[in-house]
């Protein structure tokens, strides 16, 4: 990806318009118990209208991004929001999620139950994400004749599509995201937000670096996508492995004794951020490695 030295000034200046609105739509997704688990089912407001804000909140960011994408690599647009994202809610922790399992008691359901919840709530996330590229595909196709000159970088590996699929684009997702969730495993073993959140950055860095470099292409579609096909799978299976007999404090309790597996430690909006940011980044590093072989530097 390599962006010039006014590429990263213009990214720089993205991520500052994004993460504002960010913060704006965090005074109205946190649910009123005031903790810090930012699921979007539990927000005051109801899952549909979380999700609407959040997408409201994506917006400027979306718009810049564009914008960015427009004048290089069309991932640098996805890094600007995804960072964003990350620095807004870098204090959110499944801790809250699971403290507020045991408050409700029989109302919250069993554990297994809230990981069902969290799962249905990526499913809506991988939908937002979706939409995510798509309109930062449409913004730097209509914004890419109409940016300045000077202002125009051209990248290693630039000619990326965010909205285009094919054989080899699949194939590459589906081995970053059996690497990511191995590494997510490994790599992510504490619920401390901070951990989770380089966890999953280095973990699909990593995996997307590795699913490029096998079976290279220009189509980043399903790579960026499959952080969170990983969180749905490891948010139900750690509710088969739960069971349904649990009661609600059960994933407390679990915290507590550190008995979930790495794939549970990180929320969805965790995955759809940090995962976001790492598969944005191992492709653009798989670009230049490709290039590099290519004898193109």
């Amino acid at each position: 990806m390599l962006p010039s030295q006014t590429q990263r000034l213009l990214m720089l200046l993205a991520v500052v318009v994004g993460t504002p609105a960010w913060w704006w739509a965090a005074g109205f997704l946190p649910p009123g118990d005031g903790l810090n688990g930012w699921a979007l089912s539990d927000s005051r407001t109801g899952l549909g209208l979380a999700a609407g804000l959040v997408w409201a909140a994506a917006l400027p960011a979306v718009i810049a991004a564009g914008l960015i994408a427009a004048t290089g690599n069309p991932l640098s647009g996805v890094c600007c929001v995804a960072l964003a994202g990350v620095i807004a809610h870098h204090g959110n922790s499944i801790v809250g999620v699971a403290q507020r399992a045991a408050e409700l008691g029989n109302e919250a359901g069993t554990a297994a139950a809230v990981y069902h919840r969290l799962a249905i709530e990526m499913g809506v996330g991988v939908v937002m994400l979706i939409m995510l590229l798509v309109g930062l595909e449409a913004v730097r196709r209509v914004c890419q004749d109409r940016v300045p000159h000077r202002l125009q970088s051209r990248h290693l590996g630039g000619k990326v599509h965010l909205w285009k699929i094919n054989g080899k684009s699949l194939i590459a997702g589906v081995i970053t995201a059996a690497v990511g969730a191995v590494l997510t495993a490994v790599l992510v073993q504490s619920d401390n937000p901070q951990q989770v959140t380089g966890g999953l950055v280095l973990a699909f860095t990593l995996a997307s670096l590795i699913g490029h470099a096998v079976v290279p292409n220009d189509r980043a579609w399903a790579t960026l996508v499959a952080p969170a096909f990983v969180g749905i799978v490891g948010y139900l299976w750690t509710a088969r492995q739960l069971g349904t007999t649990d009661t609600p404090d059960a994933l407390l309790s679990a915290l507590y004794t550190d008995a979930l597996p790495g794939l549970a430690l990180g929320l969805p909006l965790h995955y759809l951020t940090a995962g976001v940011l790492g598969s944005a980044i191992g492709i653009g590093i798989g670009q230049v490695v490709e290039k590099a072989k290519l004898g193109e530097l």
